[in-house]
């Protein structure tokens, strides 16, 4: 007998029955850099993903020379509005945020990989952990 094990996304169920997924990426100074650029976080959510939430857990506290700014994207779609660093980003902990333009769900017309946009100024250090929340539409 042979087991077939297989590492899923996070899903639950909310109170209307839809299967809620949550996509986790991870930005990393020491490992991605933070130069004024846009960095692929390697996770991409699937075509018809609608987007409920954005949470961050700051592992280590953004730094930054200047006004740097971070914004979250799936493919060049928005996620989150432009974010001073030291705005949300400069103290350790989890946090939410609304996302971009103050919609109450983003849907994606393709398959998008989760970015991280960094402008104004380079970040000198940091860590986050992303966490979107997103369920599926059938078309």
């Amino acid at each position: 007998m042979t087991m077939n094990l297989a590492i899923q996304k996070t899903a639950k169920r909310d109170q209307s029955g839809r299967i809620n997924r949550v996509a986790k990426a991870i930005w990393d100074f020491s490992v991605d850099g933070g130069a004024v650029s846009t960095i692929s976080l390697g996770e991409v959510l699937p075509k018809n993903a609608i987007i409920q939430e954005v949470f961050a857990d700051v592992l280590t506290a953004c730094t930054s020379g200047g006004s740097a700014t971070l914004q979250l994207k799936a493919g060049t779609t928005a996620l989150i509005d432009a974010t001073a660093y030291d705005s949300g980003f400069d103290a350790t902990g989890p946090d939410e945020y609304a996302l971009a333009s103050s919609a109450t769900a983003i849907k994606l017309s393709a398959a998008s990989e989760l970015k991280l946009a960094i402008a104004t100024a380079a970040l000198t250090a940091g860590k986050v952990h992303f966490m979107v929340q997103y369920c599926l539409s059938e078309s």
